[in-house]
């Protein structure tokens, strides 16, 4: 997917900037739901992160679901096994959205939890929509339930990583 002489320069980069580099180039033209540009959306989700790595993740949790990239890429591009295990985990690859969260909730991992939860408070922001619809309706009480979920394991498992 990319050059050696384009890994290198990614690899060069600090983590924020590299990943923001890469979402501008793998979402590029792409718009959302709402008919806004993507990048939004990945910014709004990675905004209230304080490290550069949290941000890192959140700005590329729908690349392995929504892009070409794939794991071995991110791994040429300078990423770690645990960063890539987080995204790998806000993937969604199973046939429902209920296996998808219980997959995730089994997996008990703090990153990919705190990113889901703002990836859905986005999600389920109706504002961002010109007309809502009964499918709008529908997709918003989904990850209201999800979200949900994520809550209650974060406070009734204090083993959470």
């Amino acid at each position: 997917m990319f050059s050696e002489q384009e890994l290198k320069y990614y690899r060069s980069l600090e983590i924020y900037e590299r990943s923001q580099k890469l979402v501008k180039q793998l979402f590029q033209n792409q718009l959302d739901k709402g008919n806004h540009n993507y990048l939004d959306h990945l910014q709004h989700v990675s905004q209230d992160f304080s490290s550069n790595r949290k941000k890192s993740m959140a700005l590329l949790h729908d690349v392995l679901e929504d892009t070409p990239l794939t794991k071995d890429d991110l791994r040429l591009l300078g990423y770690d096994e645990e960063f890539i295990l987080v995204l790998d985990l806000l993937t969604n690859t199973y046939e429902t959205y209920d296996e998808y969260i219980e997959h995730l909730l089994d997996a008990n991992n703090k990153d990919a939890f705190e990113i889901k939860m703002k990836d859905l408070l986005h999600n389920m922001d109706l504002t961002r929509v010109k007309e809502i619809c009964q499918k709008d309706l529908r997709r918003t009480e989904k990850y209201i339930r999800a979200y949900l979920r994520i809550i209650e394991k974060l406070e009734s498992d204090k083993n959470v990583r």
